[in-house]
């Protein structure tokens, strides 16, 4: 019956194919290639963009109906549910119907509180107006004009992928379509990047920046930093303090989560070093590592004085490591697995000493300095002038703080290149391409598409004050962003100068994430997944280590992985079976259906098992930034038509087929089925065709089965 329903509907894909290629099609036709781009001088904007004001936590004694107190700060509140954070970092998320009646209203007043501290409705539009102007401009000079304005249709798939990391259900696109509000494109950004759904798509594209995994080094949890960053990220936390929290941060991973950043490269810092600089600064220094840069200005001595910064932290204790592990020898019944990860937690740890220790390498061959010889901490620079800046006086003089002085140099609005890195890849992650590319090497600004564009974007970051939700606010409501996309150009005849975003394939996490919003519903964005807690169970008390507080931290370890986790030595990986994390959802419990969590790309292990829907439609492995992918391949395929999601779309228990069934007509339920998966209503051939094959036998089920496979659902326009 499927491929008869796929026979039976060809025209429904082939009419879906045909409106992506229209789209690049159409996209293409104002945009006349020129040979070179003519970059010309563009005015500034009018008026420089207005500062966000000072931003505080605000901490409140929370109380719930029984009398019990929380001293927590207030994260976020999203629909039913709220998010707070204690002193000790401890996340809570739960229904708000729990607290008192007080402590309802002020939570409420918290979020008019923190949306009041945003970006004006009036400074959205002029730092919008200035990027459109700014392109038109440069677009203008080489005999191009801006793409025609996408259909609401298209806005509202795009913004949805792009703000909620998935589509919008058929209530959702429904109520926006039937709108005729002037401002509802406005209206709808805002309330998606104060939705739930806007931490979810946050984390997964900030997990591939960041190599987020469930385990580094051998096998060592890391579910305190994904933790941390969630909780951070909920708290709506700025990039630059998120970073400097990263860099600095101190103790071991099992208490402190921020240090998981760093300790990834634990083992191998020059290696960390050099990905830290591609990842907050797009500055590619990994040839510098090991001789002088071919194609660029950066030596191996420069790599080395940068790496220097570090030469005083030391991220795993050898010493701790070796006591646990020959106590744990007079004890043969303890198991093995559970103490491996005991002694883990606690000797990889993030601390700085008195003595700088790195040195140049034994085989240094290059006469600015001996080999072997110890390397004093130098910062580099992009232009003669960069080291005259106030930020570059850093105190080099003390090795306990050279990490310290490292992260205020870095996150500084004064650093040549941090505002920049992250603008670039903001404006990356909105149109699928930055002005500077390859993104993670920006050294040359000349470079950019458009160096105007450029300047103007790291403005606007400065003047958020590093806060990555409004950047994209003022991003999403130009009419460059709300343009009709482009077909992907050929970057080796013109650099692209951005008629209107690409069309591309949805990301590995965007797939999976709308296909569990069309099976669950809106239910799936209050399923969040919390292992981190459990980890410190595995900490032992400062001091000897005794064989009696290893076997403390064993009991402790089974109590908390009482679900057979992995990391108590159990034989259920809790960085593999996905089915194996229930215990540790809070809010929503996830659904199981066909052997698979029904929980976000965000709530489910970090990457998933390689066999997984997510990691075989990209999503990266984590072992180096950006690694995903969007390359199509014949698994993908086989995943749809024949694997568990294939039989997840076309469950008879699908929230999308659900609604439709609740449609009065046949046509009623075809143009529910449309707008759940393609964000539109059906034409009238389409219609007519549709409602036809249902009335022929055709069962809804297969209807969803055949939208779902249809190139349109699987890109964004």
């Amino acid at each position: 019956m499927r491929f008869l329903a796929l026979f039976a509907c060809l025209f429904i894909g082939l009419s879906a194919q045909a409106a992506v290629k229209q789209a690049g099609k159409k996209a293409a036709e104002p945009a006349k290639k020129a040979a070179d781009p003519v970059i010309k001088v563009v005015a500034p904007p009018a008026a420089p963009v207005a500062a966000l004001g000072e931003r505080t936590a605000i901490w409140h004694d929370w109380t719930d109906k029984e009398g019990q107190k929380l001293d927590a700060r207030f994260c976020g509140l999203a629909g039913e549910y709220i998010t707070l954070q204690a002193r000790d970092g401890r996340t809570f998320h739960f229904k708000l119907e729990m607290l008192s009646a007080e402590d309802v209203d002020f939570a409420k007043s918290c979020v008019e509180r923190n949306r009041s501290n945003s970006f004006s409705p009036a400074v959205i539009a002029s730092a919008a107006a200035d990027i459109d102007r700014l392109v038109g401009v440069v677009l203008t000079a080489n005999q191009q004009s801006l793409n025609a304005p996408a259909t609401d249709e298209q806005f509202l798939r795009r913004i949805y992928l792009d703000a909620a990391g998935r589509v919008p259900t058929a209530k959702e696109a429904a109520t926006f379509l039937a709108s005729t509000a002037p401002d509802k494109r406005a209206k709808l950004i805002d309330e998606l990047v104060f939705s739930p759904s806007y931490t979810m798509q946050m984390f997964n594209w900030m997990a591939d920046l960041l190599r987020v995994k469930d385990t580094f080094a051998k096998g060592v949890p890391a579910f305190t930093f994904e933790d941390w960053l969630k909780a951070r990220l909920a708290a709506d936390t700025p990039w630059d303090k998120l970073v400097s929290e990263m860099i600095t941060a101190d103790g071991r991973l099992c208490d402190n989560g921020a240090t998981g950043f760093m300790l990834f490269d634990a083992e191998m810092p020059l290696d960390g070093v050099s990905n830290l600089m591609t990842t907050f600064l797009g500055t590619n220094m990994a040839c510098a590592q090991c001789h002088d840069h071919p194609l660029a200005e950066w030596k191996q001595r420069d790599f080395y004085q940068m790496a220097a910064f570090f030469g005083a932290t030391d991220g795993k204790d050898e010493a701790i490591l070796g006591a646990i592990n020959k106590v744990s020898r007079a004890d043969a019944s303890l198991p093995k697995a559970a103490v491996k990860k005991i002694a883990d937690m606690n000797a990889f740890r993030m601390e700085d000493t008195d003595k700088q220790k790195l040195t140049f390498p034994k085989d240094y061959k290059y006469k600015d300095a001996k080999a072997g010889a110890p390397v004093s901490p130098a910062l580099i620079s992009w232009s003669k002038t960069d080291k005259s800046l106030p930020i570059y006086n850093v105190n080099t003089k003390t090795p306990s703080q050279l990490r310290d002085e490292f992260a205020r140099w870095l996150t500084s609005p004064q650093n040549p290149r941090f505002a920049t890195n992250i603008a670039n890849r903001i404006w990356k992650k909105a149109f699928g391409l930055g002005v500077i590319e390859p993104v993670n090497d920006i050294d040359d600004l000349a470079q950019a598409s458009s160096p105007e564009l450029m300047a103007h974007l790291t403005l606007v970051m400065k003047a958020a004050k590093f806060d990555l939700r409004e950047v994209q606010r003022v991003i999403y409501n130009s009419k460059t962003y709300q343009a009709s996309a482009s077909a992907t150009p050929d970057l080796g005849k013109a650099k692209y100068l951005f008629n209107g975003p690409l069309v591309r394939r949805l990301s590995a996490e965007q797939v999976w994430d709308s296909l569990i919003v069309t099976a669950v519903g809106t239910y799936a964005d209050n399923v969040l997944l919390r292992r981190g807690e459990d980890l410190k169970a595995m900490a032992l008390p400062a001091g000897k280590v005794t064989l009696a507080e290893v076997k403390n931290a064993v009991e402790r370890s089974k109590k908390a992985f009482a679900g057979g986790g992995k990391a108590a030595g159990g034989k259920k990986a809790a960085g593999g079976s996905s089915l194996g994390l229930a215990n540790g959802y809070e809010g929503d419990k996830p659904v199981s259906r066909f052997s698979m969590m029904l929980a976000r790309a965000s709530e489910l292990p970090q990457p998933s098992p390689e066999t997984h829907f997510l990691r075989l439609w990209g999503q990266g492995d984590r072992l180096l930034a950006d690694s995903s992918t969007n390359d199509g391949s014949v698994p993908q395929v086989l995943q749809m038509m024949n694997g568990s999601v294939g039989k997840l779309v076309a469950d008879t228990r699908s929230a999308a087929v659900m609604d439709a069934m609740k449609a009065k007509t046949t046509d009623g339920e075809v143009t529910s089925l449309y707008l759940s998966y393609l964000s539109r209503k059906p034409t009238n051939k389409e219609l007519i065709a549709a409602s036809k094959s249902l009335k022929d036998g055709l069962a809804l089920t297969d209807l969803a089965w055949v939208l779902a496979n249809t190139r349109e659902f699987l890109f964004v326009q």
